[in-house]
């Protein structure tokens, strides 16, 4: 007799991650989308980190073993200082996949999530938005107790990831029926009924939605959102190098991702390919100088339905 499926969801990496077969860690905003978009494209390799001075440093190891690594990542959706590119899908080429071996990343809380996961001892592969079906099927074919870990943002829950695992809750609920939910799970599957009938719009009122508009990446939120646009799926593994182990994710195979759920979900309209690059990112950086204090501290604001509203001083949280 098969055993039921279970389905458990943690809302943001700095809680307590409970006992499951299987890990789908999330961050729609922008971390696993662009992870699971350089395997689309052909990458082969991409090595989490959980600082930028970690994925240089690593990144300077690979070099050294003769390999020619692309750097990229974030702090606080800007890119760090001698890296080659930020953390925005649409900077990714096939053209550029190709022509690197492997990939080193760091962001602010996604690549945090994968390690933390990691640490468990179980499969972890991520998950996003525009590979939810395939990214089901790959769990299922390792448990029937199914995580899914919801990267957050400055240690709290984010209403884009928390969207985005109670999509992938939709899509195992339709085929197991029977789906048992822990209590955040069904915070996550309330989170998605509320929002189904326009996807686009409610991730794009996301706090950190909001701040990515801000500086310049709004077609990276579209972009975000499509559903089932892709098959890939990234699994993280661990490699030995000297005396430890390195963390790699590396796409499974077809014949190895187990069953696809299908969303029969509404399109929406394609991403705007949007300005060159290197144009982006100097709106990115000329309209961040401004939001600085948006970013590095929330102790002055309140936000509000994805607002920002400056406190009185008698302004009081209830």
């Amino acid at each position: 007799m098969a055993k039921p499926v279970e389905a458990d969801v943690v809302l943001s990496c700095n809680e307590h991650l409970p006992t499951v077969d299987v890990w789908l860690v999330i961050d729609v905003l922008r971390a696993t989308t662009v992870i699971v978009r350089w395997f689309e494209l052909g990458g082969r390799e991409l090595y989490p980190t959980d600082t930028p001075d970690a994925a240089r440093r690593l990144a300077h190891d690979l070099e050294q073993e003769g390999r020619n690594p692309l750097l990229m990542g974030e702090v606080n959706a800007i890119t760090p200082q001698g890296f080659d590119l930020g953390n925005s899908p649409l900077d990714l080429t096939k053209e550029l996949a190709a022509a690197r071996e492997c990939a080193v990343m760091a962001t602010t809380n996604g690549t945090k999530a994968l390690l933390r996961a990691a640490e468990t001892g179980v499969p972890v592969f991520a998950a996003c938005i525009r590979n939810a079906s395939s990214a089901l099927g790959c769990a299922l074919s390792r448990g029937s107790r199914i995580g899914l870990l919801c990267s957050g943002r400055k240690g709290r829950p984010s209403w884009d990831d928390t969207l985005c695992a109670g999509l992938l809750l939709s899509l195992l609920q339709r085929r197991h029926p029977g789906l048992r939910l822990a209590d955040s799970a069904r915070l996550a599957l309330l989170t998605w009924q509320s929002s189904r009938n326009d996807l686009q719009a409610s991730l794009a009122g996301a706090d950190h939605a909001v701040f990515l508009d801000r500086v310049g990446y709004r077609a990276d939120i579209a972009f975000a959102c499509i559903p089932d646009a892709v098959e890939a799926v990234p699994e993280l593994h661990e490699v030995p190098h000297g005396d430890g182990m390195r963390a790699v994710l590396r796409r499974v195979p077809p014949d190895a991702m187990g069953p696809r759920l299908g969303t029969a979900l509404p399109l929406p309209e394609p991403a705007p390919v949007g300005p060159p690059r290197t144009e982006r990112a100097q709106t990115a950086q000329n309209r961040f100088a401004s939001l600085l204090q948006y970013v590095k501290s929330d102790a002055d604001h309140l936000f509000l339905g994805g607002n920002r509203h400056k406190k009185s001083g008698r302004a009081r949280l209830r």
